[in-house]
């Protein structure tokens, strides 16, 4: 190992074969499998299989380097083989996933055990002056008559994959409707590629308005589906298998040209023009690609960047990653506003407002639905206000239903809202349409001026 993170050496390992793992010695998949055979040949019983993966890894190896990945790596075969059952089998199964054969162990012992593995894991390290957090996900399968290696390893693989798609840092054991659910997903993905290939995704706009005039100040786009047996799909169905999947890139350059394209031709209402908000997907921000996206974007649409507006979900917010927040400020420098949305909701609200350059946060619907009869999430709604007040952040209310709840945010200090109270979202020509009958009713002696784009 050609740095250290602590005191650890890779200590037991089996004696040297040629299917061995050349950065950890351990051995590798080939000769797992190979054991795991024999032992099934043999009739050996109880038997389990423990497969582990680190959370994030590939974020590690993308913003510290291939050098430290592989430091991980060794540290964390050292962790793994000091914390070994005895009779148990110890293997690098594969880039970040380490498996472990338990021999005539139960299971609720090999439970125990990856519990304890997770806590071994979490002790933090340092590495050529970084330190580094390790977590990881494990998946247990048991061994059940008929079931040959392969199966056995595709049943922890599975609850493996749950745990991570959970948030990580657990541990769970293979249930059988997790074989359904890789099923659905894969046809799912495989739904979603033709869908990108056939152009069946549309955009809808949600409106935004200011609490004080009632003005409309622009949209948010928001993904819909319209499956050919399903009819209209919501993002709910489809969302997070679409952030996944390999189309996601290019669904995500499409959002950004349609949506600026559209929104070039919105109206300017008061002497300002609509702005458009376009949600991310993780994987846009995975490198510098994003920047010239939307330089192309703004350039074919003709709208300008002070009219656009980048959400982030959770997801990015949480990845503590120097590459994200460059290209926020490459995207802030250009005149782009970038919002968090959900603020409140999880792990990263405060954090990302410090490490995180943003423009507007986003108060999720749940807290603004029960304000007015739950003094908890009242209280929430306050404190957002002021910590956006004193980081000079601008704030809008999602989900806002009634008079009262959109009289209670205005009351606080709340700038903006959108929700069913103003308009669900819309497809693009009713979403003109809500504008011209919005300003009738609201203001008729409003200006509002057509963009040089065609607006009807």
């Amino acid at each position: 190992m050609s740095m250290t993170a602590e005191p650890e050496v890779i200590a037991g390992v089996m004696q040297r074969r040629d299917c061995d793992d050349d950065l950890t010695g351990l051995p590798g998949r080939a000769c797992i499998v190979a054991t795991l055979d024999n032992l099934l040949k043999q009739q050996v019983a109880p038997l389990g299989m423990t497969l582990l993966g680190l959370d994030g890894f590939r974020a590690v190896n993308d913003t510290l380097g291939h050098v430290i990945g592989d430091a991980i790596l060794q540290i964390v075969a050292a962790r793994l083989q000091a914390g070994l059952p005895e009779g148990a089998e110890l293997a690098r199964f594969g880039g970040d996933e380490f498996a472990i054969i338990h021999v005539r162990s139960s299971r609720e012992r090999i439970e125990q055990h990856a519990g304890e593995l997770l806590q071994a894991l979490a002790r933090p390290c340092q590495i050529d002056q970084q330190q580094v957090h390790i977590e990881a996900s494990i998946g247990i399968a048991m061994h059940d008559d008929g079931l040959d290696s392969s199966d056995l390893i595709a049943r922890a693989d599975l609850a493996m994959q749950r745990a991570k798609r959970r948030g990580g840092r657990q541990v769970l054991h293979f249930q059988p409707d997790m074989r359904a659910e890789a099923l659905d997903r894969r046809r799912l993905d495989l739904e979603l590629r033709r869908a990108c290939e056939l152009n069946e995704f549309e955009l809808h706009y949600q409106p935004q308005l200011c609490l004080s005039t009632g003005l409309p100040t622009g949209a948010e786009a928001l993904l819909r589906w319209r499956h050919p047996q399903r009819g209209l799909l919501m993002p709910d169905k489809f969302i997070d298998a679409l952030s996944q999947s390999s189309v996601a890139p290019a669904v995500g350059r499409w959002i950004l040209e349609r949506a600026c394209k559209d929104a070039a031709a919105w109206p300017i209402i008061g002497g300002k023009r609509m702005a458009i908000g376009v949600n991310l997907f993780p994987v846009q921000l995975d490198n510098e690609r994003l920047l010239a996206e939307v330089d192309q974007a703004l350039a074919n649409s003709g709208l300008e960047p002070t009219h656009l507006e980048l959400e982030l979900t959770e997801t990015i917010a949480l990845r503590d990653d120097r590459a994200v927040s460059s290209v926020l400020s490459g995207l802030r420098a250009r005149g782009i506003r970038v919002a968090y949305d959900d603020f409140g909701t999880g792990y990263a609200s405060l954090s990302v407002l410090r490490r995180l350059p943003v423009d507007r946060i986003k108060i999720d619907r749940s807290f603004v639905r029960d304000a007015l009869t739950n003094r908890g999430d009242a209280a929430i709604v306050r404190s957002i206000l002021l910590i956006a007040r004193n980081f000079d952040l601008l704030v809008i209310a999602e989900g806002v239903e009634t008079d009262h709840q959109a009289k209670l945010l205005r009351g606080l200090g709340c700038q903006e809202a959108q929700g069913f109270l103003y308009s669900p979202a819309l497809p693009l020509q009713q979403f003109r349409d809500w504008i011209q009958s919005w300003m009738n009713t609201l203001a008729p002696s409003t200006p509002i001026a057509l963009s040089n784009a065609t607006f009807s």
